[in-house]
């Protein structure tokens, strides 16, 4: 909260802020007036608070896992008909991150709604802080579409109490319309399953990933529960694969056909690379092409 009180003037509440919002960002000078350590801070502060580095090195691959799409995102109302129960995380990179039941958002920055913030420390435009904090506000907008989903959000403290429903929509009209060029590359991306960034994480090994799962480390509990499901299935494989072969085996050498060599070919060699050439598939129809930054 100490960040908060140099940037947040004590004489504007919440809600004022908020519609002081509504006016158009212009490049201002006044940033180059702050004390260079109060930048730093602040810089530092917004790192902690937006960066996703691990996400922005699996970049150039995440087409792989997840639609590409900054609008692939269900408001808060359609969460809960989907059975999640929504979670309030401090990590940014958990923000938009789905897994099975749960889904998590980060708490909207307190200053991130103040006018002054944005025209004194982030009114650069092109740097990576504002496109950062300009793609995690957009994100907002379409968690929060409706008064319902504003309700929820207050439900789970996800902004500041002060604020009205009348102010946030003013406050965020102006962030529904940012294109992909404006925002991080991370934000061209909505929701993603955590499950599937946990495999990215694996196979593509980022240099910012510490472990060689996306967030969580299991226990071994729960890994012999996530595993014994494939380890079933891989079984069964296996034993219809040595089944037919003594199939095949008990057959004389005169009598077997092209069908039976081709049945041991398809199990072995065609069921596999067809479901690998249709995840690969899946990828690229769900490929959108943008302009880079």
């Amino acid at each position: 909260m100490r960040h908060f009180r140099i940037i947040w003037r004590p004489e504007v509440n919440g809600s004022a802020a908020v519609k002081q919002c509504c006016a158009r960002i212009r490049p201002t000078d006044d940033q180059q007036e702050c004390p260079r350590s109060l930048v730093d801070r602040l810089d530092v502060f917004l790192a902690q608070e937006l960066n996703t580095p691990v996400l922005d090195e699996l970049y150039p691959r995440l087409w792989l896992v997840a639609r590409k799409s900054g609008t692939s995102i269900d408001a808060l109302h359609e969460q809960k008909l989907k059975g999640r129960e929504v979670v309030p995380v401090e990590n940014p990179q958990l923000h938009l991150v789905w897994h099975r039941d749960k889904f998590y958002i980060k708490p909207l920055p307190e200053c991130l709604l103040n006018h002054d913030f944005w025209t004194g420390h982030l009114s650069s435009h092109g740097t990576n802080k504002r496109s950062v904090a300009l793609g995690f506000v957009r994100s907002y907008a379409h968690l929060i579409k409706h008064r319902s989903d504003f309700a929820l959000v207050h439900v789970h403290h996800l902004i500041p109490e002060t604020v009205t429903w009348n102010a946030w929509c003013q406050f965020i009209q102006h962030f529904r319309h940012c294109e992909d060029t404006q925002v991080a590359k991370r934000y061209h991306y909505g929701q993603l399953c955590l499950s599937r960034l946990n495999w990215a994480v694996r196979l593509f090994q980022p240099p910012c990933a510490k472990t060689i799962w996306f967030y969580d480390v299991p226990y071994w509990s729960t890994y012999l529960q996530r595993i014994s499901a494939p380890l079933i299935f891989g079984f069964a494989s296996i034993s219809l694969v040595l089944s037919s072969m003594q199939v095949i085996l008990s057959i004389s050498t005169d009598e077997m056909t092209l069908g039976a060599v081709g049945l041991v070919w398809t199990l072995l060699l065609v069921i596999p690379i067809a479901v690998l050439f249709w995840q690969v598939s899946w990828g690229f129809k769900n490929r959108k092409q943008v302009t880079s930054i």
